[in-house]
């Protein structure tokens, strides 16, 4: 394939950096526009651009994001998965608790019976 002009960016497709030009986003079947927002979150805008790898022609969306809100990202994805790691271990030791609170009330229920025994004539 020819290259035509581009910006040099990892291609997934070739597993490595290649120029890589702009598309049209609507030329990847995507809504047109390249400015992009939450109504949701206002704070959250993004500039978004479709592209094609010269060597390849696979086409993607690429998404621009400031870098602090990335960063953000990353501590919210390592805290989730700390929640997560906890909350196996918490699992865990309710079972355990759950178990031995199985076994206390099996031998107070016992100790209950052994109590009626001995208080018959």
């Amino acid at each position: 394939m020819v290259n035509t002009g581009g910006t040099q960016m990892y291609c997934a497709s070739c597993g490595e950096v290649q120029v890589c030009r702009a598309v049209p986003t609507t030329d990847l079947g995507h809504e047109s526009g390249q400015r992009w927002y939450s109504l949701q979150y206002t704070d959250l805008q993004w500039f978004r651009r479709g592209r094609e790898c010269q060597e390849c022609a696979d086409t993607w969306l690429t998404s621009e994001i400031r870098e602090d809100f990335l960063r953000e990202l990353i501590e919210l994805r390592d805290a989730l998965g700390d929640l997560k790691q906890n909350a196996e271990r918490y699992m865990e030791a309710s079972q355990e608790a759950s178990e031995a609170l199985n076994g206390l009330t099996e031998s107070l229920e016992v100790l209950r019976a052994l109590r009626l025994y001995r208080q018959q004539p």
